[in-house]
């Protein structure tokens, strides 16, 4: 099979004075520059954007500014249409605005929380409005996450259960608009929105996350993490979750070709064809809750939980890694993707060859 040649573009490499640099690959993961050096019979990176045979957009969403987007579209507009682009930086909106997220697989009849968004710097907007408007979205649900629509890692979210008053929903609201404000000069899209809380806790109190990772219409990858927490991220688990974190895993091992066709659609519909989309399992049924571009985060970098959690890991690999081959396969970062650079240019024979 024919090498392919990749482009790599980003804030701060393929634009401007940067653009003929091979070096600072965005949000890098550990061994990934090692995986494409692997891949060098498959794919070679290029330092020139007319010499590539595929493009591959990647921007850290939260540090990206109107103006870098602009850059970016600018330099790829002679390239669109002649060749594949993994996510085009035309669609950023739909991915990293949760409620245009939302939007899109509601139209769609995608699962997925209900919400209601508030733009903050329209004429209309209104403060009591946005706090009526909340505490009725509150009645409906019960429990929610108020949160800003664009941030990551938890910043700007709030829990907001029954029991709050509507002096504490305006005090948030006053954060909220004020963490638009700050955002609003570089990132337009910046919003509050109210979100449906999803009660996905099994009977031992146990809340399960999933992520698939797709590449070009295939699922590559995939895991699931568990915690007790209403919010979590991967790093939050601790050792009494490795019994249930395995368990689930395992499943999801033995389930993941019946969730593929509905996984490639809620990815398909927000016209991206490389990232992380996270759910989670209601009666055995996805609800769709975000789609990352990149994954640069614990997971990717270290590994599973807290350290006790990945020396658990460690150490029992060798009865695990039949039970949960996905785990230590995603663990493998070199291999992991060295087949992920071969997979590209795989996929984009037909298109370039």
């Amino acid at each position: 099979m024919k090498p392919s040649n990749i482009f790599f573009i980003g804030r701060k490499q393929g634009v401007g004075l940067r653009r003929f640099r091979l070096s600072h690959l965005e949000n890098r993961r550990p061994e990934e520059s090692e995986g494409l050096r692997r891949a060098n019979l498959s794919i070679r990176q290029v330092r020139l954007l007319r010499n590539a045979d595929v493009i591959w957009v990647r921007v850290r969403p939260e540090f990206t500014t109107d103006q870098e987007r602009r850059r970016i579209k600018q330099r790829l507009r002679p390239f669109r249409g002649q060749i594949p682009i993994i996510n085009d930086i035309v669609v950023f909106d739909q991915y990293d605005c949760k409620d245009t997220t939302f939007s899109i697989w509601k139209k769609h009849g995608i699962a997925c929380p209900d919400f209601i968004s508030f733009d903050v710097l329209q004429d209309t907007y209104n403060r009591a409005d946005t706090v009526k408007k909340i505490l009725k979205f509150l009645h409906k649900y019960v429990k929610i996450v108020l949160r800003t629509n664009n941030e990551t890692a938890a910043n700007g979210m709030y829990i907001l259960n029954s029991n709050v008053i509507e002096k504490d929903i305006n005090t948030i609201v006053d954060d909220l608009e004020n963490r638009c404000r700050m955002f609003f000069p570089k990132r337009s899209g910046t919003r509050i929105i109210a979100v449906e809380f999803i009660n996905s806790q099994n009977e031992d109190g146990y809340i399960d996350l999933y992520r698939a990772h797709i590449l070009l219409g295939q699922i590559i990858s995939y895991y699931a993490v568990t915690s007790k927490q209403d919010i979590f991220h991967n790093v939050d688990m601790e050792e009494q979750c490795v019994e249930r974190f395995i368990k689930i895993n395992e499943i999801l091992c033995g389930n993941i070709h019946s969730l593929n066709d509905q996984i490639l659609q809620a990815s398909n519909v927000l016209e991206c064809n490389l990232g992380a989309i996270e759910f989670f399992l209601v009666d055995n049924k996805p609800i769709f809750i975000e789609f990352n571009p990149m994954w640069g985060g614990h997971a990717s970098m270290i590994g599973f939980g807290n350290t006790k959690v990945q020396n658990y890991l460690d150490t029992h690999k060798k009865a695990l890694k039949e039970r949960i081959p996905n785990i230590y396969a995603w663990l493998n970062y070199p291999d992991y993707y060295k087949a992920l650079f071969e997979q590209i240019n795989k996929s984009i024979q037909p298109i370039v060859h």
